[in-house]
């Protein structure tokens, strides 16, 4: 392109045509008006180089998602999730393109590069739906191909709760790692099937294939991996009624992950530790590792465990005899929890402790009384049931957004197909796909 490029740039500037912005790592963005955007993409259409901006755009953005999957295994996991949080729109756009091009497999390499930022976020069905574009567009898929695509449509059907389809991707999955002689495919298949299988209160069933997958992660020397399964292992021990397997299950997965420095896992460990402390009546440590496990779910907008950890602490202050502070937690966490996509309690499958406790919470209190309480916890956004919760205070919660709205807030908007051409211009990155 002949255009100059910092003359272009600061002309739309002065103009109010074009925005600059801080990203989620602190780079300078260039935002464009719609109007402008469309005509610079009917512009790129008719000079023939769309082709080549795609490749070069959908090249960029899966080198950024397998940077992240390695880094979205250790201390720098908040960083890297909040880098993709940012950049969603233009890996949705990468994907789309590849789909579109016939590219498969490389759209499969996208999905095994982010299925971990999907199940953490919360994303099952966006995660799902990619995934089955590329098993069922076009003709025959490469076996490894097929494999990888298969283990991330199945461990997104498993978030979704949806276990007989789980169950039938996963075990293909496994399958041809088996036949492919991937051990890792064969660990980390092995570990989806035993979340399914505990989510389903099968949990000597679960209990098996978890130990299974945790003994080939720590052959192949994946700790990461390892501490993930083992904290499962520790709430299907939990499921199972064994505090003791739990507890001893629950330490060692949060010994491995706090080496790691990831905090995903971590999260996972404290919950059955402080489950198993609330349960012996120990509960000034129930408390400290609930509270620790919040915040930790709070920084990583985990939303599916910050409703874990407001419904334990709901518990806690239940236990507490405080009825209308655990009513405003509970009903916080009920709103939290039908706003978010994350219907399976993959570590807590039987409910019938929780709806004890609600049950037992509510009889303290009068129906008029408890309905105002939980309404008033409905009506908090996630940001402020997570302040309610860690603060001493018994102040009446100010209504806030709709459940639809407050999940797990809102990030800058993506750069667009321009945006990335005025990038490539300063030399930054290369330009590519629209995100819409």
């Amino acid at each position: 392109m002949s255009v100059d490029a910092l003359d272009g740039v600061s002309s739309l500037l002065d103009k109010s045509l074009l925005r600059q912005e801080e990203g989620p790592e602190g780079e300078v963005r260039f935002v464009v008006l719609e109007t402008i955007h469309e005509f610079a993409r009917e512009r790129l259409e008719v000079s023939g180089e769309a082709e080549e901006i795609g490749r070069l755009h959908a090249a960029f953005f899966l080198d950024l998602a397998e940077q992240a999957n390695q880094r979205l295994r250790g201390p720098q996991q908040v960083r890297w999730l909040e880098t993709l949080t940012g950049e969603h729109d233009n890996l949705r756009a990468a994907m789309a393109w590849l789909l579109e091009k016939g590219e498969r497999g490389t759209a499969v390499r996208f999905g095994w590069a982010l299925w971990i930022f999907w199940w953490i976020r919360g994303d099952f069905t966006e995660g799902r739906s990619w995934m089955e574009k590329a098993l069922t567009k076009g003709g025959a898929m490469r076996a490894s191909d097929r494999a990888k695509a298969l283990f991330v449509a199945g461990t997104m059907a498993a978030g979704q709760a949806d276990y007989r389809s789980a169950d039938v991707l996963v075990e293909e999955s496994k399958s041809l790692f088996e036949e492919l002689g991937d051990e890792e495919g064969v660990a980390l298949a092995l570990g989806t099937a035993g979340i399914a299988a505990v989510s389903q209160k099968q949990y000597e069933r679960g209990i098996a294939l978890l130990e299974k997958a945790a003994g080939l992660h720590r052959e192949l020397g994946y700790e990461w991996e390892t501490a993930a399964v083992i904290g499962l292992l520790a709430g299907a021990w939990l499921g199972l009624g064994d505090h003791g397997r739990a507890e001893q299950t629950a330490e060692e997965g949060l010994a491995l992950s706090r080496m790691v420095g990831e905090k995903t896992v971590t999260s996972v460990a404290l919950f059955v530790l402080a489950t198993v402390a609330h349960a012996s009546d120990d509960h000034e440590r129930a408390k400290k590792l609930f509270e620790e496990g919040l915040r930790l779910a709070a920084e990583l907008r985990d939303a599916a465990n910050i409703v874990y950890y407001l419904e334990g602490l709901a518990a806690f202050a239940a236990s507490e005899a405080k009825p209308r502070r655990p009513a405003r937690l509970w009903g916080a966490a009920e709103a939290l929890l039908e706003a978010i996509e994350a219907t399976a309690y993959t570590y807590r499958a039987d409910r019938s402790l929780h709806q004890g406790q609600v049950s037992a919470a509510r009889a303290r209190l009068d129906e008029t009384s408890w309905t105002a309480a939980w309404s008033e916890g409905r009506a908090m956004s996630s940001e402020q049931a997570v302040e309610y919760a860690l603060s001493g205070e018994e102040p009446t919660p100010p209504a806030a957004s709709a459940p639809e709205e407050q999940a797990i807030g809102t990030q800058p908007s993506a750069l667009t197909r321009r945006e990335q051409e005025v990038a490539n211009l300063l030399g930054r990155r290369p330009s590519g796909g629209d995100p819409g």
